[in-house]
């Protein structure tokens, strides 16, 4: 058994707002799966700012993000999000 592109979509999804807070708005995921994320082997997820741009009354910032466990990377890629900006 292991976790499908779909379910790794919703974990990243769910690390980036939970990190961006409740007004975040998920633009775009692009990931590319590596290594299996099977049961009893936990995720560990970290991500890094790459970009941050000012789109009219929104803030887009773009992170990197990966997605590993003890036998490697299962998830990298990135995602954009945007937050409206203040003033």
């Amino acid at each position: 058994m292991f976790m499908n592109i779909l379910t790794t979509n919703g974990y990243v999804s769910r690390f980036i707002t939970d990190w961006a807070g409740p007004e975040a708005m998920i633009r775009k995921i692009a990931i590319r799966l590596g290594g299996p994320a099977i049961p009893g082997l936990p995720l560990r997820f970290s991500g890094e700012v790459a970009r941050a741009s000012d789109e009219g009354e929104e803030r887009i910032i773009e992170v990197a993000i990966r997605a590993a466990n003890d036998l490697g990377d299962h998830a990298t890629g990135t995602v954009v999000v945007s937050l409206p900006r203040v003033s």
